[in-house]
């Protein structure tokens, strides 16, 4: 069954494909009314120069009589070459009265020339046994055209990439309110019974009875256990304290609680106990519930059998601590998805224990975590970097 970020990348692919097709459109209808509208300053140019060819001059002055007739044409640029390959005339290229004045503009117009030759190729006028070019390019007109496709392609692009972005940015903080708003309110919703709880414990503990009162310790337990989780839920949404403490203990505490409830074919490794005191600036509570959350999910994946590992170590002034397993693998492709709310591959639980890991290491502990390598069938490694300080 596709989840929701495969429909998601399914229904992108689909609008990219239309935006991509609705371009190509634009582009072919740009281009052949591009191609028609140079047909129709080409059949100009030709029928210009016909009209030379027809009617003779008294006074032999053909160059001139030519830029007269030309007279007309006021927006397709124009270069008229003799049969000595000297340029004679030209027209619309800016210049006064359409005079080569100077050296400057003479230049400019061999150099217009030279472009031109690679371009169209020229229409050829007979005069008195020689013959004559008009070289010619795309008007203002034609040429604004032709790039127009490319500038609206632009400006589309721009727009839907800006309009992403901001849809995007809106719907992450819309989904982090939820988030906040849920969890404050989830570690609300526990105060109250917790409370009272907390008082019937200390009641059975006060009994005379030695079997009430192991239960009331044993209630005791579980009372700061879910004080613990709905310490973890108020600090979402806020920036939570960091102290000074020995992370190495930390994990230590968290690899314990998590052992005491794994299957007995379930095999630890750690080198927390040779590490030593490694102390950095963190959140006991929230780093806690991070790692906690990792071997939980490396429990999961390997269905009672198999090895788990967790290993610290110090490099470049960044702690870092890695949390594998020997279970089914990730998938290369869903290395950065496995982060993303909702996504699961469990039939229980809503997907948001690594999206919440995620935001606690790099939004409140300015760190990193991610997929370090993982192969399906063989297991996954997480990696967590810490700075040891976070200024």
């Amino acid at each position: 069954m596709m989840n929701i970020y495969q429909r998601k990348f399914y229904w992108k692919l689909i609008i990219l494909v239309i935006a991509i097709l609705a371009v190509l459109c634009s582009l072919i209808y740009n281009n052949q009314l591009a191609k028609e509208l140079a047909k129709e300053e080409k059949k100009k140019v030709t029928m210009l120069a016909k009209v030379f060819e027809d009617l003779p001059t008294a006074d032999g002055d053909y160059q001139a009589f030519l830029l007269n007739v030309l007279s007309e044409n006021v927006n397709i640029p124009v270069i008229l070459v003799d049969n000595q390959g000297e340029i004679t005339g030209a027209k619309n290229f800016g210049l006064e009265k359409d005079q080569m004045q100077n050296e400057e503009d003479r230049e400019y117009i061999q150099s217009q020339l030279k472009a031109m030759k690679g371009g169209y190729e020229p229409v050829s006028i007979s005069f008195e046994g020689g013959k004559n070019f008009i070289y010619y390019k795309d008007s203002k007109v034609l040429a604004q055209l032709k790039m127009y496709p490319y500038i609206q392609m632009g400006f589309i692009g721009s727009f839907l990439l800006i309009s992403y972005l901001a849809f995007s940015w809106a719907r992450r903080a819309e989904q982090n309110q939820v988030w906040v708003g849920m969890a404050r309110e989830t570690a609300h919703q526990i105060g109250t019974p917790l409370s009272s709880l907390m008082a019937w414990a200390d009641y059975l503990e006060a009994q005379d009875s030695e079997s009430i009162q192991k239960v009331g310790q044993e209630m005791t337990k579980d009372v700061s256990r879910l004080n613990l989780i709905a310490d973890r839920f108020s600090k979402i949404g806020a920036a939570p304290k960091l102290e000074e403490e020995d992370v190495v203990a930390c994990l230590s505490k968290t690899l314990k609680y998590v052992k005491r409830r794994a299957a007995s074919k379930i095999r630890f490794v750690s080198n927390l106990e040779e590490s030593g005191e490694l102390t950095i600036l963190f959140s006991p509570p929230l780093l806690d519930w991070v790692v906690e959350n990792l071997l939980k999910n490396a429990l999961d994946s390997m269905e009672g059998e198999g090895v788990i590992g967790l290993h610290i170590k110090e490099e470049n002034r960044n702690v870092i601590v890695d949390v594998s397993d020997s279970g089914k693998g990730i998938p290369k492709g869903n290395f950065n998805d496995v982060f993303k709310p909702g996504y699961s591959t469990k039939k229980r639980g809503w997907g948001l224990g690594l999206s919440l890991s995620k935001r606690i290491v790099e939004q409140y502990h300015n760190g990193k975590i991610y997929v370090s390598k993982s192969v399906v069938g063989e297991g996954t490694t997480f990696r967590i970097i810490l700075p040891r300080t976070n200024s």
